[in-house]
């Protein structure tokens, strides 16, 4: 799709035009437009639409005129029958809502405090929320997903972002002599779908540790964002000093990720000694994934030079052979790169012991940990407050199939998923008041077991799926 800007239409041309033609004349309408655009007062539209848009579209706001200031709205359409606002609602975050009503399919309009349907005066707030008038359901959102390159992707199934660091630890070193430390930036990313902003930091110092001794900031709340490290020594003797730094976000489908950092001050007169930024190492993946690499900085605690570096790798119980330990140098300072290679790998937790040794040094121990869980859609609880309290629902958690799933707490150890399908006809459902479900074409209402309760036309209960699930576990798998 390209986008075009839209100028408004005379009085004349309105004369003439319907409210379809006239979202069907550009593919992006500023708001200026279609307020001055026809006012033709539709009463008869049909009852269901096609869905918009079928496929996803991209488009680059920085090419947009009204969405290249914060605040700014466009309405898109792909032809006559659906059309979506999309709205800058900060620097790299953004929000898509069909402007279909879900009671009888009329195009709702758009004013200052949000959206009016014309038909049978349903009135909804700028995000889409029913708030009076004819009873339905909220605007529908569509997923946004924002690109490297600065655009974004509209449509597709709703998932929610996933955080991912660039880098799992960082080490700092300096001798008892040197001066300023230069900065180390990691870079955040999304590694899932819609916008990950909101985005936190926490910084804890190593137990029984002097402190104050790194800085950290964000370049910018949302994703991708940089994370900076500055270290200095200040009045810090010769030592090994850990601190570890939270990043966190709301909605992710993860946890938050934790980044080791290490400041070694050396002192030039010591003997050599090996020193790791990291013990220890966790790797958390499902069955047929390729986890991804974790890397391990190792450097000279002393004076004088580490030469020889060897790795040796022994197992626990369970399997062997799962981990590849690969040294970037055999001198230091260098990197160690663990990778798990987890094929023919059963359900469970393994445990592998990593031996770092050096010429003349006493060697270096450190634990790796590898969970692998079972192939599906992974569920953060903690992202979903609605699975808090039995009876909760929440919906769009992810995608299983190639459609959005909804999860409901039945117990405090049990929980039900559902496809988002009308089985009707195959509509996205919505989620009413985190409690059942509603189709927004023919009213079909299901409770929280998705039991269809009533509606116009007969409908089936909702399709279940598996859920996978271990008592007082932060997360549960659908499948």
């Amino acid at each position: 799709m390209t986008p075009q800007d839209f100028s408004p239409a005379s009085d004349a041309a309105c004369a003439g035009c319907s409210r379809r033609s006239f979202l069907a004349s550009a593919s992006v309408l500023s708001l200026g437009a279609l307020a001055t655009a026809c006012g033709d007062g539709v009463i008869s539209e049909p009852a269901t639409r096609a869905a918009f848009p079928s496929t996803p579209f991209t488009i680059n706001p920085d090419q947009v005129a009204g969405l290249q200031q914060v605040g700014g709205r466009v309405v898109v359409s792909s032809g006559v029958e659906s059309p979506v606002l999309v709205e800058r609602l900060a620097t790299r975050q953004y929000r898509a809502l069909s402007l279909i009503c879900p009671h009888k399919g009329t195009i709702v309009d758009v004013q200052a405090s949000g959206f009016l349907c014309p038909n049978h005066g349903a009135r909804f707030a700028s995000d889409g929320t029913w708030q009076g008038g004819q009873s339905t359901a909220d605007l529908a959102p569509l997923n946004v997903q924002l690109n490297s390159n600065g655009s974004i992707t509209v449509g597709g199934t709703p998932t929610p972002p996933t955080l991912a660091l660039a880098a799992n630890s960082v080490l700092f070193a300096t001798t008892l002599a040197a001066g300023a430390i230069a900065p180390q930036t990691v870079g955040i990313a999304n590694a899932g779908g819609s916008i990950l902003s909101g985005l936190t930091i926490a910084l804890v110092y190593g137990a029984n540790q002097r402190s104050g001794w790194l800085g950290v900031s964000l370049d910018q709340s949302s994703a991708p964002s940089t994370l900076t490290l500055s270290a200095t020594r200040g009045t810090l003797p010769a030592g090994t000093y850990n601190a570890t730094v939270t990043v966190s976000a709301p909605g992710i489908t993860n946890a938050a990720q934790q980044l080791g950092v290490t400041l070694v001050v050396q002192d030039p007169s010591s003997a050599a000694s090996l020193q790791l930024s990291a013990l220890s190492l966790a790797f958390d993946a499902t069955q047929g994934s390729i986890p991804a690499a974790q890397s391990v900085q190792i450097t000279n605690g002393g004076g004088g030079a580490v030469s020889g570096l060897t790795t040796t790798v022994t197992y626990g119980a369970g399997a062997t052979n799962w981990l590849t330990a690969t040294l970037a140098q055999t001198t230091t300072p260098t990197s160690l790169t663990l990778r798990p290679v987890i094929t023919n790998l059963g359900l469970g937790t393994y445990t592998a012991t990593v031996v770092i040794a050096a010429t003349g040094v006493t060697a270096r121990t450190m634990t790796v940990t590898l969970t692998v869980s079972a192939a599906g859609l992974v569920v953060n609880l903690a992202s979903w407050p609605a699975l808090a309290n039995v009876g909760g629902v929440a919906g769009s958690v992810g995608n299983v199939n190639g459609g959005p799933v909804a999860v409901a707490r039945t117990s405090q150890i049990s929980f039900l998923a559902f496809s988002m399908r009308c089985p009707h006809a195959g509509t996205t459902i919505n989620v009413v008041n985190g409690t059942s479900f509603r189709c927004p074409n023919h009213g079909a209402q299901f409770d929280n077991q998705g039991v269809w309760q009533s509606s116009p036309q007969r409908a089936e209960n909702l399709q279940r799926l598996t859920v996978t699930y271990t008592p007082g576990a932060t997360t549960l798998t659908v499948s």
